[in-house]
């Protein structure tokens, strides 16, 4: 399949230049999975501009319509991509708890008392609910919706890959999906979305990663996973817990209320 145009991304600032040199590396790994060709960019070229900020060329298709619903097309890329490169592993020994783990220290460094004492409890909670699960953790493209996806027939193809990550929940991208478009548009993201969400998501699990076992209370507690990476991350690029950012708001309001979501 012949891509159309190279697409030129430079960096702003030192931030952007990190964002770049992730996605070149991630883009350039992806290259190797025959199940994605023709769904993932290609590094075309990459360097440093005269003025010291890095660049990267990648391969493109022109816009196409998007489609804000999840659909097979949507699944299948997803279980593919976790298919690539993925782990058993038990949460504590992933690298998403790692992360988790790090990133609440950093947070201890500008966060308020009681917000950080509630991010502390969220995290116990997950641990907890998954003291004695063993599962996949994956790929992740890590800023999966409806704007970084071109529909080309019955086939994906996803941009913008510096959010990548590996040791990631497997739920991560299908939740991200269906939650964070309403969010960055300023509808409600209530529990009975949330719910649904779930429902979606272990939908997505039972049928990608049929080996395991998706109990209620793992999909709950992988939902947590998710919910509080994103108020860490983005508060984390801030230094601050921004409870006007829209994301972050309706995400913590999630976290406050996870006792009437969450599955026994």
């Amino acid at each position: 399949m012949n891509l159309s145009f190279g697409l030129v991304k430079t960096a702003a600032d030192e931030a952007a230049d990190q964002l770049l040199a992730r996605e070149a590396r991630w883009l350039r790994e992806l290259e190797a999975v025959d199940t994605l060709e023709g769904q993932v960019p290609r590094v075309l070229e990459e360097g440093t501009s005269a003025n010291g900020r890095r660049y990267l060329v990648i391969s493109m298709w022109p816009a196409r319509g998007e489609t804000r619903a999840f659909t097979a097309d949507h699944a299948r890329f997803l279980a593919r991509l976790g298919r690539a490169r993925f782990r058993s592993l038990e949460f504590d020994a992933c690298g998403t708890c790692q992360w988790l783990q790090e990133s609440l220290a950093q947070a201890n460094e500008f966060a308020p008392r009681r917000s950080l004492a509630l991010l502390e409890e969220t995290y116990h909670d997950c641990e907890t609910a998954l003291l004695y699960w063993t599962g996949p953790f994956v790929l992740s493209q890590g800023d999966f919706a409806p704007w970084n996806i071109r529909n080309l027939g019955s086939q994906l193809f996803v941009t913008d890959w510096g959010e990548a990550r590996s040791d990631a929940s497997p739920l991560d991208d299908v939740l991200h999906y269906l939650m964070i478009q309403r969010a960055l548009n300023d509808r409600p993201v209530t529990v009975p979305v949330l719910r649904q969400a779930m429902r979606r998501a272990a939908d997505f699990a039972v049928q990608a990663y049929p080996e395991w076992t998706w109990r209620p209370p793992v999909i709950g507690a992988l939902t947590l996973v998710y919910l509080l990476g994103v108020v860490l991350h983005r508060s984390l690029a801030r230094q601050s817990i921004d409870r006007t950012d829209p994301v972050v708001g309706a995400y913590w309001k999630l976290l406050e209320k996870r006792s009437t979501w969450m599955p026994l």
